[in-house]
């Protein structure tokens, strides 16, 4: 693989979202031809994601979005954290999922999934909330039907005989190597110099945004191989200790 390839992902879509910065985002993506991934809470109960009223037509325009060719993605069920586990990927210390036993687990993915189902919405994805989700949660996820998981470390996706894993490794668009890159985006606090960012940032790089169906028909039936195995512990590494020692190197510089 010679290129460099980003897909574009949004988190903690929900009725109670910032919609004035949504509507601006999503023109911006149809404009320049975008398909994202839009991860969507099925009930969420998290205060957090509650910027505003909720909309009432928010499963229209869900369904909207995925007849245009966008992708949705599952993003765990209420959005609650219940522990500290950070689970296989371990950015974050805190999960909804990570460490709950099966009959819990598959409690949850199977009402979430039955929300989407309801309201005639396909999980095309999982994105787990805080990046927290152990082998449990995988194994129900095959065995439910979910097909992708959009999480993990490493450059570039593949298969490990029941799901597809699509790698998410970084928040903002930036220059990487060759690879397939997911920039993951939190835009309900964004401010209007974010949004202004974005938009430069997008127009930037919008002729190297792919999207999951064009990920999966070239990717999804690669197999994991050492090369994907070094380049993973190389990003572990680099998000747990070398760019927190760089940051505080740098840091303590500027204070001296």
């Amino acid at each position: 693989m010679e290129d460099c390839l980003y897909l574009l992902r949004f988190d903690d879509i929900c009725p109670t979202m910032n919609w004035s910065v949504w509507d601006a985002v999503e023109a911006q993506l149809v404009a320049k031809g975008v398909r994202p991934i839009l991860a969507v809470v099925p009930d969420n109960r998290d205060p957090k994601l509650v910027a505003g009223p909720a909309r009432a037509d928010f499963w229209e325009r869900v369904r909207q979005w995925q007849a245009r060719g966008w992708t949705i993605a599952l993003h765990g069920y209420q959005h609650v954290y219940v522990n500290r586990n950070p689970g296989i990927i371990g950015l974050n210390p805190q999960s909804e999922f990570a460490g709950l036993d099966r009959a819990e687990q598959e409690r949850k993915l199977r009402a979430a999934l039955a929300i989407f189902r309801a309201e005639g919405v396909r999980a095309d994805a999982w994105v787990a909330p805080a990046h927290s989700f152990d082998r449990t949660t995988v194994d129900l996820l095959a065995g439910l039907g979910v097909p992708v998981i959009s999480d993990g470390l490493g450059t570039l996706p593949y298969t490990d005989g029941r799901l597809v894993w699509v790698p998410m490794q970084i928040w903002e668009f930036c220059p990487r190597p060759p690879g397939v890159w997911t920039v993951c985006c939190h835009p309900n606090p964004w401010s209007p110099a974010d949004l202004v960012r974005f938009a430069e940032a997008l127009a930037t790089y919008a002729p190297r945004v792919t999207d999951l169906a064009q990920v999966l028909q070239r990717f999804g039936d690669r197999r994991c191989t050492f090369g994907d195995r070094c380049a993973a512990w190389f990003e572990s590494s680099w998000h747990h200790h070398l760019r927190p020692w760089l940051s505080r190197t740098l840091l303590a510089g500027r204070r001296a």
